[in-house]
């Protein structure tokens, strides 16, 4: 029953008591309130307002608020920024036609226009018609000339153009979620804006270094290190065109930076000094590649200085960066976002979920505490229950019961003691008062016996349904592990590796072999796991014979498939694998198997198989006796074991199962040894399960022969069994023996030492004759008539090259 919530009275919070201000009290802003974006768009706005091309025109400012303008009517104040921006540049006087543009566009979007029915396009016609409209009105009260003319007409085109660009730019400052891939549309623009924001700086210089050089290299860099030559030569065109066309200089500053953010792209690979080299060494080579030492474009102490900025710059500020200039690893970014947040999702479903399995076990084995044999309540109910059904009509119910209660009460007490000891009641075992007293003893005797008895098979199923909750509870908190493993499966971390995929790509190209998509990745186990969709080969075993090698190679270590047969992808024509890092070692099961004599079933059973996460399984158990009960006891418990490892269940939950399972099946006694054997194929380690269970053997690959032995009692006799393992290392070349008791027995007087004199003295290494020899000296012992059942499981473990 869930608990009742504690309500607690409204109490008022901090910020509520703070806000509660006496009237006149002025209420101080914190500096924390100030709106970052608001004061970076200010920035902006005043820098694109002094940007300028062809050494006085000043159109960008407009062009920016317009398209601010268009998103929201909350920036108005930003127009006067843009104005001032301008006046700074142009003075005050040739300032007026566009501080009268910036007005009438600021009133158009306020007053007149639908934002929400407001394309770019049309509003990149409001700005460029606003100020053609305002300044062919000034030049109508001036003298002027036609090249006033197509200057104003230029620039009207120039703010059509910008308000596009901007349109393009201003969502990735202004949104509110976290982007984690651009376009290159949008990282063109954001360098174009970047560019013209630089050239508002215009003839800053510091120790006779341009600022605006320094920066615009910078950026370039910085855009090639993560983008790559592709993004590095596209800003560097960008940056190089706003740079000449806004100082006048010569185009060849467009080839320099576009050249050197070529190169900077290609050098990443290096490292920040690579990309930082191929920028010098693209301005360098371009520099006297035109005109030799005469002239140099971009100062090289200018380049030094970037190159430090970048050097210095924070790698987390970088990585941010790449998300937004790497196509690839933005997706894979986003990507990781939304399945992050399902994973959490899911880990936090799956924990719930194995929260109240275990619950529920706890429940269970709360309501199924063992009872004694019989309570005193217990006795007492039986001795009521005799007297109510014999003495009720007695004559001599009033001298027993009223008149002598203790005496007759300890009298029937000792026939129950009497009746539970020795599981019979004879007159002579009455005690002497009641024989004396008792004028209806047989009846008394008959009735106590019969209630007796029926109180005791009550009890019994009582008991029965006790150990049944608690195989259930046992069941729930396995079900409650097996969840939780999983959750923490789901939980774990992948990482998506892209280069390495770009090699497997290259790979498999200069083989010959195309592909649709790879896919690689790694789990916080190191796990690598790598996903191939390709072409269906229908069934020609292609990735057999070719992918898996020359991806085996391309990675540098050996992978096989995780599953034999591909996926076939619906909807199309093509196939999927899945390859993994092979194991360290391999291992091959070998047995050799004799049926007791006269039997036509054997009371061993043995199994061998291989696991989920690199383990294998060996498995063997012997039932009690022989023949098909002893067969019935082995065989269920190997398939129950069987099925359990399979479904993932934790080792020890699934031998208490079994165990508890064995005891509730059958009336009977029903019990059997396990001897179960789990190899890590990727550590090299065995770790022995035995439980009442004969020694199991490692015959070293040095001829050293080590004993594994146990003593605990089979299961199926006990409830509550204790489950320990004995962990071993393996080597290349090791065996694993495994016998039944029949194998021991079979030479009464010497024991287990017999197979440790062979084992020392056999050469062979192959298990299978290994197996078959140990079972014939076994039957020699007996002159070859199997006395009992006899199983050998010999494993061989070697290391894969």
């Amino acid at each position: 029953m869930a608990d009742k919530p504690t309500i607690l009275p409204y109490q008022r919070s901090y910020v509520e008591l703070e806000s509660v201000k006496p009237i006149g009290k002025i209420k101080t802003m914190p500096l924390s309130s100030i709106n970052v974006n608001i004061v970076f768009l200010h920035l902006v706005a005043f820098l694109l307002g002094r940007a300028g091309i062809l050494q006085g025109l000043t159109p960008f400012g407009i062009a920016f608020f317009t398209a601010l303008s268009q998103r929201d009517r909350k920036y108005g104040l930003l127009g006067i920024t843009t104005f001032l921006g301008i006046v700074t540049v142009q003075g005050l006087s040739s300032s007026i036609p566009y501080g009268f543009a910036l007005a009438v566009i600021y009133c158009l979007f306020q007053y007149v226009l639908d934002l929400r029915k407001t394309k770019i396009f049309k509003a990149s016609l409001v700005g460029a018609g606003a100020y053609l409209l305002t300044t062919a009105l000034f030049l109508s009260f001036t003298g002027f000339y036609l090249y006033d003319w197509i200057i104003v007409a230029f620039e009207s085109l120039v703010i059509f153009v910008v308000v596009y660009i901007s349109s393009y730019a201003i969502p990735v400052a202004l949104q509110n979620t976290n982007r984690k891939i651009l376009s290159t549309e949008e990282i063109i623009c954001i360098a174009i804006i970047t560019a013209l924001v630089l050239s508002g700086i215009n003839e800053v210089y510091i120790f006779g270094l341009s600022l605006r050089n320094i920066l615009g290299i910078l950026m370039t860099i910085l855009f090639a290190y993560n983008g790559g030559a592709s993004i590095g030569a596209a800003v560097g065109i960008t940056l190089g065109l706003i740079t000449s066309m806004s100082t006048g200089s010569t185009p060849i500053v467009i080839g320099i930076f576009g050249f050197s953010g070529l190169l900077a792209g290609i050098f990443k690979d290096i490292g920040k000094v690579g990309s930082a080299f191929g920028f010098l060494m693209g301005n360098a080579i371009l520099t006297f590649y035109i005109n030799g030492y005469y002239e140099i474009f971009i100062q090289f102490k200018e380049v030094a200085v970037a190159f430090v900025l970048f050097l210095a710059m924070p790698y987390t500020w970088i990585s941010q960066m790449e998300k937004f200039c790497n196509t690839r690893t933005g997706i894979l970014n986003s990507s990781k976002t939304h399945s992050d947040r399902m994973r959490k999702l899911t880990y936090e479903k799956l924990k719930e979920c194995a929260t109240t399995f275990g619950e529920l076990s706890t429940t269970f084995e709360k309501i199924s505490e063992k009872q004694e044999l019989f309570a005193n309540e217990d006795l007492s109910r039986l001795i009521e229950k005799v007297a109510n059904n014999v003495c009720h009509n007695c004559g001599m119910k009033r001298s027993c019961w009223d008149q002598n209660f203790n005496t007759t009460y300890q009298g029937m007490l000792d026939m129950l003691i009497h009746i539970e000891e020795k599981g019979m009641l004879h007159y002579d075992d009455i005690p002497k008062p009641m024989q004396k007293r008792c004028i209806r003893i047989k009846a008394v005797m008959e009735k106590i016996a019969h209630l007796y008895e029926l109180s005791y098979l009550n009890m019994v199923w009582k008991q029965r349904l006790i150990e049944s909750r608690e195989l259930v509870g046992e069941q729930l908190r396995g079900v409650a592990k097996v969840i939780e493993e999983l959750a923490i499966n789901v939980n774990d971390k992948v990482q998506f590796d892209v280069d390495l995929e770009d090699s497997i790509y290259v790979a498999l190209d200069k083989a010959g072999l195309s592909v649709k998509n790879i896919m690689v990745s790694n789990g916080e186990k190191g796990n690598l796991e790598i996903v191939v969709d390709k072409k269906q080969c229908y069934n020609r075993e292609h990735c057999n014979d070719k992918f898996v090698s020359v991806v085996s190679g391309a990675v540098g270590a050996r992978l096989v498939k995780k599953s034999r047969n591909c996926s076939r992808q619906e909807g199309n024509e093509g196939c999927s694998f899945t390859l993994v890092e092979a194991n360290k070692y391999a291992t091959c099961t070998k047995s050799a198997v004799a049926i007791k004599e006269g039997n036509q079933l054997s009371g061993d059973s043995h199994t061998f198989m291989e696991l989920k996460n690199g383990q294998y399984m060996t498995a063997l158990s012997d039932g009690m006796g022989t023949g098909d009960k002893a067969h019935l006891q082995s065989s269920a418990t190997i398939d129950m074991l069987e099925k359990m490892m399979e479904a993932g269940f934790h080792r020890e939950i699934a031998i208490k199962t079994i165990n508890s399972m064995l005891m509730l099946k059958s009336s009977d006694e029903m019990f059997a040894s396990l001897d179960m054997t789990l190899i890590d194929l990727y550590k090299g380690t065995a770790d022995f399960i035995k439980i009442g269970s004969s020694p199991s053997f490692i015959k070293r690959q040095n001829g050293r022969i080590d004993e594994i032995t146990s003593s605990t009692l089979p299961i199926g006799i006990l409830t509550d069994i204790q489950v320990e393992g004995n962990m071993q290392n393996l080597e290349d070349g090791d065996l694993i023996i495994t016998v039944s008791d029949g194998i021991i027995d079979s030479n009464q007087e010497q024991g287990e030492e017999w197979l440790i004199e062979f084992l020392k003295n056999t050469k062979s290494l192959n298990p299978q004759e290994i197996a078959d020899g140990i079972l014939h000296n076994a039957l020699k012992f007996t002159q070859n008539i199997a006395t009992d059942d006899l199983t050998v499981l010999v494993t061989k473990v070697w290391e894969v090259n």
